[in-house]
């Protein structure tokens, strides 16, 4: 009888442990705890029509985004930059917008990083995971074109973000790996105003 009791007792701690475990993780969600990605650095230089837009993405790596890159999955940043104009009675105007992507591979047989940067269509070989980050997360004077519908002397601003697109794995691992989610980011909008 006394085994019965104790048994009856360790499986409604069981539970109780298991239902605060549960109301920890609702009320904070793993995200609380990760560090934020952000869009630091922001250089803007503008001249003849044509700006050169500079900026660093800080806190995008993880340990679990490491390991993947390490294991050879293709790890993909997107980044999105758009010029805007303040407009007083109706939402900002958008003048122009440029998407692109900064892209990482593991070769474990030659034991280098390939890394594709789209805006100036180069793919720099690193030969450490700590020089591939660094290539993968600094944007240097990407060139945008300013479009006749920009109107002198009104407040013109960059908005620009940094996003980790979804990772494919092949086959259906995905079901095996749900945690993958678990090092994805997405940094806020930084909005750069531009000099009048």
């Amino acid at each position: 009888m006394a085994i019965k009791t104790n048994l009856k007792h360790k499986r409604r701690n069981q539970w109780f442990i298991g239902g605060i475990a549960f109301l920890l993780i609702w009320i904070f969600p793993l995200s609380a705890f990760c560090q934020k990605a952000s869009i630091k650095d922001v250089n803007v230089k503008g001249a003849n029509g044509v700006w050169k837009v500079s900026f660093d993405v800080e806190d995008c790596f993880t340990e679990k985004m490491e390991e993947a890159i390490q294991s050879g999955i293709r790890t993909t940043f997107t980044f999105y930059i758009n010029l805007y104009q303040k407009r007083s009675w109706w939402k900002d105007r958008k003048v122009a917008s440029h998407e692109f992507h900064h892209t990482v591979q593991y070769h474990p047989i030659q034991k280098v990083y390939q890394v594709t940067l789209e805006e100036n269509r180069s793919s720099p070989v690193a030969s450490s995971l700590e020089e591939a980050k660094k290539l993968m997360s600094k944007v240097k004077e990407l060139e945008i074109w300013s479009s006749s519908l920009l109107e002198p002397g009104i407040p013109t601003y960059f908005r620009i973000k940094a996003e980790l697109d979804p990772v494919r794995l092949p086959l259906h691992l995905e079901y095996l790996f749900f945690f993958v989610s678990l090092w994805d980011f997405e940094t806020d909008w930084h909005i750069e105003p531009l000099p009048p």
